[in-house]
């Protein structure tokens, strides 16, 4: 085992239930990237994007892990595979907090924010229906036009009669 290892396992993982704070910021301001990710760590947050590929040819889906380590945070990167195998749009698990003094507080561990990715990966993606700006434009200048009349507007779901009385 190396010492980068032994290190991980014994100084920087902590139980799951233990809530921690650490620094948002490193003493370096440089942005630590580490290799080795254990499932108890405490994690800050999960995000999964598509990242362009190393040759530049097409994307690939991406977890990016901010691990709290030591204190501080920390970088991982997981190469999930081509993004077009993916129906599931790009999202983010918060795992903490920003507190106001400026640190931060972390909740879950990595292994808790997979297991959210997995079932968020696995749901059908939200369709969601074009809005159409100009039809929506059109019906409230008409609404406010019956309004100054005091006109009776009818629909589908409802209908709103005024009277001048």
């Amino acid at each position: 085992m190396s010492r980068l290892t032994r290190e991980i396992t014994e100084s920087s993982v902590r139980p799951a239930a233990e809530v921690v704070n650490f620094n948002m910021t490193s003493a370096t301001a440089l942005h630590e990237i580490t290799r080795v990710v254990v499932d108890d760590e405490l994690c800050f947050s999960l995000t999964e994007l598509n990242l362009p590929t190393q040759k530049g040819r097409g994307f690939s889906r991406f977890q990016l892990l901010r691990i709290v380590r030591l204190d501080s945070l920390v970088t991982a990167y997981v190469h999930l595979g081509p993004a077009s195998k993916f129906k599931q749009g790009q999202f983010f698990i918060p795992g903490g907090q920003v507190l106001p003094n400026g640190k931060g507080e972390a909740w879950h561990t990595v292994a808790e924010l997979m297991e959210i990715a997995d079932e968020l990966r696995g749901k059908p993606a939200l369709a969601v229906e074009p809005s159409d700006l100009r039809t929506a434009f059109q019906n409230k200048v008409e609404e406010k036009k019956r309004r100054r009349k005091n006109q009776s507007t009818f629909g589908r779901a409802a209908q709103l009669v005024r009277s001048p009385i």
